[in-house]
């Protein structure tokens, strides 16, 4: 096993929390002038070195003061795609690595069959192609697939992902569905492999 239940809802715990975290950053970044110190005060005067070369932020301050919108959505997107992509992985890998234990395709068949899995699946693929829909063939025949009222359909294959197929509260819900998965898996069989063990009388 790749991961240990406790290890799959310890991750599920700090996905949320990051995401979060930008929601409640989000709000410092959007109404810079409402806090002391401000956004674009912190960024004026930072500076990182990397590579003994500084590196500014004061072109993040003048960006903030000009319209804070464009660049805070993309950090919170950006968290939001994160939030999803990391926790459908890593519960395939929990659920393929069981099956593999066990001999047969039981949390497999269990996962895909959640209502929401295809929208995740396509979701999860297009977040890790640079943010475009890419479907194989066989993907393709399983479309069109709606969750919460939003769809994807085999046309959007090499186009952009959007706020039309994927935002934050449906990309939230989706969280939230599928740690509700996570939670009731069963812990993993014993790591001993069946090979190994002592046979019978």
């Amino acid at each position: 096993m790749r991961f240990t239940k406790a290890e799959v809802l310890d991750m599920f715990r700090r996905q949320d929390a990051a995401y979060r975290l930008v929601i409640v950053a989000s709000h410092w970044l959007r109404h810079t002038t409402s806090f002391k110190p401000s956004a674009v005060e912190e960024a004026r005067g930072l500076w990182m070195e990397v590579d003994d070369e500084w590196i500014v932020f004061s072109d993040l301050a003048e960006e903030l003061e000009r319209d804070p919108s464009v660049l805070v959505g993309e950090l919170a997107m950006n968290q939001l795609h994160t939030t999803v992509r990391a926790p459908f992985e890593i519960l395939s890998d929990y659920c393929e690595d069981y099956d593999s234990r066990i001999g047969e395709k039981l949390l497999t068949t269990r996962l895909r069959t959640q209502e929401w899995y295809l929208y995740a699946s396509a979701v999860r693929n297009a977040v890790s192609h640079n943010f475009r829909f890419k479907f194989t063939s066989s993907f393709k025949k399983r479309l069109p697939t709606t969750w919460n009222g939003m769809s994807i359909t085999a046309d959007l294959d090499g186009l952009p992902l959007e706020a039309g197929n994927f935002w934050h509260r449906q990309g939230y819900k989706l969280f939230m569905e599928m740690r509700v998965f996570a939670e009731a898996l069963p812990e993993p069989p014993s790591t001993i492999p069946l090979s190994t063990k002592e046979s019978g009388p």
